[in-house]
């Protein structure tokens, strides 16, 4: 299933999203790394710039040595690659990556059940090995 990801704000503690599926359903709340736009204007941006980009499916880790596990690359980021979906509940978690949630909360702000909504996206895009991903 193709999905988009629209962000709601950019923020110091992070870029905050949501996930909708093909019919514009929500699936996640999302949490991106926030970087200093350089702008001087104190704004934050992500890796990922708007656009297209092929999500595949493949065994990734986030540290050397740390255990494997099943996740979808976001694909053609241009000056970046291991951009993964994964759990995480604060910016620090992501180092550009999509962190996904039920909810926000706190300050700084943070995801809530990121665990079972990034087992739930994975169940979401079972027997899939690709889907396009729309960054807004």
């Amino acid at each position: 299933m193709n999905l988009t990801l629209k962000r709601t704000d950019h923020r110091e503690d992070g870029i905050f999203g949501v996930l909708l599926d093909d019919k514009g359903n929500q699936i996640a709340v999302t949490l991106e790394h926030s970087y200093d736009s350089m702008n001087g204007d104190g704004s934050y941006t992500s890796k990922i710039p708007n656009g297209t980009y092929t999500c595949i499916r493949g065994e990734h880790c986030l540290h050397i040595n740390s255990p494997k596990f099943s996740t979808f690359e976001i694909t053609g980021v241009k000056g970046h690659s291991g951009i993964l979906f994964h759990k995480g509940n604060v910016n620090i978690d992501s180092n550009g990556c999509v962190l996904l949630g039920k909810a926000y909360g706190g300050e700084p702000r943070m995801l809530y059940n990121s665990r079972i909504t990034f087992d739930k996206f994975l169940l979401l895009q079972d027997g899939v090995n690709s889907f396009i991903l729309t960054v807004e």
